[in-house]
């Protein structure tokens, strides 16, 4: 393709040097520059993309796309755009043909649901016929292919490769999670979003947007790119949100929905059971993911793809079908008691599960859970006082510390625990918790081990990663667990 071409979408750019030259590819990491690339200097949260002008240019780059002004090198073409992010959004759809033009694209955004939502739509579109692809927390997939994802909503560039591949397998709708940081960094600058569904908000990323005001503006981007909006209507921010939306809304849940809601919510330790009427007829939904918010995933779902023309024979099948790996899941380990793996790394995510949990359990819940580092500090006391006020008993570890010692941020958990008669222990080992947990537990407890979910590794100081999973963990220590639980 040509420089030129390549170009051609961009506005109020500054062109220096020869736009009619053969370019190879678009690249935004200079570790990844071949000869004869474009590289478009981006900003991340600490770091400054024209410091890698430089390398960029060394290993090939024949044009730069900058936003700073920047000292210019002959024989190499410096393209200077208001907003990087923006440029490399533009670009990365026009090198790649325009692939969501070609789509059907469903967007969701909240702080908890848009894993379990996605999975939900997906399986009930598949299950209708339609041919659908899925991006998302937990991987990617579309057709045959199952990609691992690398961050919930891919930068523009890999976000526009991927769904040219969609495209390429012949996906006429995707399902997508956005977050917010996508929405504010622009990764889905140019996207149109045939539905955006709104599923909740709470607090979760300060670190990045200081406020829950500004976190709240950046979830509303979406529906300026929606036709259709599809909005938990429980919500506390639901109010404010409708307010800020000018397309057209449906609302959904159990107790302010004016368009989908549902009724006689049974909720049982290892499923969910409610009631809602489809076409003037009353139906049963089950559902293998036990909680409250189980449901309002599943309205906002049944809401989405009813606009596609799905059936209530296709819907009843998927959803009963539906398993979502670490989103509110229970391991099959043949015991008395129950371990639910969960993704809940938020205040409101681990209040939710365990508040949920308390109406099911017959027995004790058992918490364990940590922190991350380099993350919201002041939500770790916040998580330590939810647990101590709502589980039977709560064993503090390690999540993923990063460049943190873990002990400290158990520390952290603690000054929120103390406020609390809760009892519990605190064990740095992660596997040694989930073993500590599964040895005290009895008949009817349920083991609730938080803040990982799907992920299948911890991660340490200096990116370095070692490979864990939670319930491969469980699996391991029941098998080496005697059949009944004593003590």
């Amino acid at each position: 393709m040509l420089l030129q071409y390549l170009l051609e979408n961009l506005t109020n750019v500054k062109v220096n040097g020869e736009t009619n030259k053969e370019i190879n590819k678009i690249e935004y990491d200079s570790k990844k520059i071949t000869e004869g690339d474009v590289f478009v200097a981006i900003n991340g949260y600490n770091d400054d993309g024209k410091k890698y002008i430089k390398e960029a240019i060394e290993k090939g780059a024949v044009a730069i796309v900058t936003q700073d002004e920047v000292e210019e090198e002959k024989n190499v073409t410096y393209i200077k755009v208001e907003d990087a992010r923006i440029a490399l959004a533009i670009m990365a759809s026009t090198y790649y043909g325009n692939p969501a033009r070609k789509l059907k694209i469903i967007g969701i955004t909240g702080t908890k649901g848009k894993t379990t939502t996605a999975y939900m739509i997906r399986d009930i579109m598949l299950a209708s016929g339609k041919k659908i692809g899925m991006i998302g927390t937990i991987c990617n997939t579309y057709a045959d292919v199952k990609e691992e994802a690398i961050r919930t909503s891919p930068e523009s560039l890999d976000l526009q490769a991927l769904l040219a591949r969609m495209v390429e397998a012949g996906m006429e709708y995707v399902v997508m999670e956005v977050s917010s940081h996508a929405l504010e960094l622009n990764r889905v600058y140019g996207l149109k979003f045939i539905v955006g569904v709104f599923t909740n908000l709470s607090e979760d990323h300060l670190d990045f947007h200081e406020t829950m005001e500004n976190y709240l503006n950046a979830k509303a981007k979406l529906f300026e790119m929606s036709d259709f909006a599809i909005v938990n209507g429980d919500d506390i921010y639901a109010p404010r949100l409708i307010k800020m939306i000018k397309t057209k809304i449906a609302t959904y849940g159990l107790d302010n929905a004016v368009d989908l809601t549902a009724t006689d919510v049974r909720v049982n330790p290892s499923y969910v059971e409610f009631k809602m009427y489809v076409n003037k007829m009353l139906e049963t939904i089950k559902i293998n993911i036990p909680g409250r918010f189980t449901v309002y995933n599943a309205l906002a779902a049944i809401g989405v793809c009813s606009l596609f023309g799905s059936q209530m024979d296709s819907i009843l099948a998927a959803l009963a079908a539906l398993r979502v790996p670490g989103r509110n899941e229970v391991v099959d380990i043949n015991k008395t008691f129950t371990v639910i793996i969960d993704y809940a790394h938020t205040p409101a995510s681990l209040e939710a599960i365990l508040s949920s949990a308390k109406k099911y359990t017959k027995g004790r819940i058992i918490c364990v859970f940590g922190c991350g580092g380099n993350r919201d500090k002041e939500k770790r006391a916040m998580m330590g006082e939810i647990a101590g006020r709502l589980a039977d008993f709560t064993v503090i570890t390690s999540d993923n510390p990063r460049n943190e010692n873990p002990n400290e941020i158990i520390k952290d958990i603690e000054t929120g625990m103390k406020q609390t008669r809760g009892l519990y222990k605190a064990i740095e080992n992660r596997r040694q918790a989930i073993k500590f947990a599964m040895r005290i537990a009895w008949k009817s407890d349920v083991i609730i081990i938080a803040g990982k979910g799907h992920e299948t590794y911890q991660e340490f100081e200096n990116n370095k990663k070692i490979y864990f999973d939670d319930r491969e963990i469980v699996k391991k220590l029941a098998e080496e667990m005697p059949d009944k639980n004593i003590q």
